[in-house]
């Protein structure tokens, strides 16, 4: 298979990227190991932010750059915000011409609501069902521009020739067998990384840092891993996210006396930790949307009322619903410049997949699903350059096809002794309790000596049950990643943004800078 762009992911960065690069005239793949809606960008529900200033309390782009450096802690790189927020009206307004059904207001502008970390209402949304909206709308376009999907191929590698990209190994789960895809610009969007703390995060099964494994491999830097945002809502004793959208429409977080004891839409870090403490001294939290008029429950959060219904039998007009913060976003990735360029040339990476800096160590509410438009759309204009400026495709190294080959031989034997789903449950354990919400040094290096033994064990394993090809692929990059952000996070001696730390609870000035880690630092 051979294409001017490949796409690798299917979120709203890689749905943008491959819809913009068919529009300028290149021949694209769009690539994804499941469904193509089967992505943090669907459940993303809450809204987009851009700043239209269309509602009375007048925001501006000045003040969401300002919003977004700010909730970065001091990390956040400056030239990629300014792009971004910049760049963020514009992209909201495509959405809207390829066809995403925003909520309107009496005049026909964009409505916008409140949303975490801003004092503006800068949020546009769908009711509360906004990035599936905006994903099946992308979705539908794809197919109308009949871009080629390419469904449940899991990436194994990323190929290069002399520090110039030139495709990537794929697992056909159809025929069992390693195929090559080559390309003469590739964009990475393959999401994050926080469906590793199992059992504690709404993301889905399919983030599993895939991107950021392969990327490590290749020679690239992964940068600021440490900074792992949990969302303060999740519903308690699911994986169901109360979306920001709620607190936007006037929820309030209470005890359960009905007393308020944080701003609610102060920042996430700042949020959940205050909910952390409570849950810590044995204290049950509660969003209380009981006060909020039935026609705003019945209208802009209608999802919420209805999955709580299914999932706890409450009726949001009357019940307090019980919450626990969920790890939620990934503000880590490989390294990137502003717009996304790798040290690999010809290689993209944008989205949770990549870090241009935007997030710094604590991203603004609202941003994900803007960040990944604008981004995504300006890596397929690079791309597209890149590939008319070097027109042939790089070629591609057999001896380097062989290595994946053996590899996946190496797995089947695997697969038919490991435990896969008990390893990422225990995995997952030992994120949520290591490298949560509150860390130490201690725990930390606990949690780095237990993924080792993991790794160590698995090759020895003799008992399990009898799993899948991708699943063992995607357990070698979960246990790369979860050794990446533990060893990340321990040189991050403060505390900054999502990462809190007991033994350095304080900023330090030292590290207001970025975190890097190579492969060479893991080996």
């Amino acid at each position: 298979m051979k294409y001017d762009i490949v796409v690798i992911g299917s979120g709203i960065s890689g749905m943008r990227a491959a819809i913009e690069a068919k529009e300028l005239g290149a021949n694209v793949a769009l690539i994804t190991k499941g469904s193509p809606t089967a992505n943090n960008s669907f459940m993303a529900k809450g809204g987009i932010n851009a700043a239209f200033g269309n509602m009375k309390d007048k925001d501006s782009i000045h003040e969401h750059t300002f919003e977004t450096y700010k909730s970065s802690v001091g990390i956040g790189n400056k030239e990629s915000i300014r792009i971004f927020c910049e760049q963020a009206p514009a992209a909201v307004r495509e959405l809207s011409e390829y066809g995403v059904n925003f909520n309107k207001l009496e005049n026909g502008k964009i409505a916008q609501r409140s949303f975490g970390g801003s004092i503006y209402k800068r949020t546009v949304y769908a009711a509360d069902d906004t990035g599936p909206a905006i994903m099946k709308t992308l979705h539908k376009v794809i197919k109308e521009y009949e871009i080629d999907i390419l469904k449940n191929f899991m990436a194994i590698n990323l190929i290069t020739k002399n520090g110039i990209i030139s495709g990537v190994t794929l697992f056909d789960e159809v025929s069992k067998k390693v195929l090559v895809c080559e390309a003469k610009s590739m964009i990475l969007a393959s999401g994050g990384f926080a469906s590793l703390y199992k059992n504690y995060t709404s993301n889905v099964r399919d983030a599993t840092g895939d991107g950021l494994a392969m990327g490590l491999r290749a020679g690239l830097e992964a940068m600021n891993l440490e900074f792992v945002q949990f969302h303060p809502t999740g519903l308690q004793g699911s994986n169901f996210l109360l979306s920001e959208a709620a607190r936007g429409e006037g929820g309030k977080l209470v005890d359960k006396d009905g007393n308020s004891f944080v701003d609610e839409l102060n920042t996430r870090d700042f949020v959940t930790r205050a909910i952390y403490k409570k849950l810590n001294a044995h204290e049950q939290v509660y969003l209380d949307l009981t006060h909020i008029p039935q026609e705003v429950l019945d209208t802009k959060l209608i999802g919420i009322k209805k999955r709580v219904k299914t999932l706890k039998k409450l009726d949001v007009a009357k019940d307090f619903i019980p919450i626990s913060p969920i790890a939620h976003y990934t503000m880590g990735g490989i390294k990137t410049d502003t717009i996304g360029r790798t040290s690999i040339e010809g290689l993209f990476v944008v989205g949770e997949a990549g870090d241009n800096g935007v997030n710094g160590a604590n991203r603004l509410g609202g941003n994900s699903l803007s960040q990944g438009a604008v981004f995504g759309k300006i890596a397929a204009y690079q791309a597209i350059k890149f590939a008319n400026r070097v027109k042939k495709f790089n070629g591609v190294d057999y001896y380097e096809i062989m290595n994946d080959i053996n590899y996946i031989e190496e797995l089947k034997s695997q697969a038919k002794t490991v435990n896969v789903n008990e390893i990422k449950t225990q995995i997952g354990e030992i994120l949520f309790r290591n490298l949560g919400i509150i860390r130490d040094a201690e725990h930390m290096k606990q949690a780095l000596q237990a993924f080792c033994e993991i790794e160590e064990k698995i090759k020895t394993s003799n008992e399990g049950e009898t799993t899948t090809i991708k699943s063992m692929l995607e357990l070698k990059n979960t246990l790369l990643v979860a050794k990446a952000i533990a060893l990340s996070a321990l040189q991050r001696e403060e505390s900054r943004g999502a990462h809190f730390r007991l033994d350095f609870p304080e900023k330090d000035h030292k590290f207001k800078k970025d975190t890097v880690i190579t492969i060479s630092d893991l080996n």
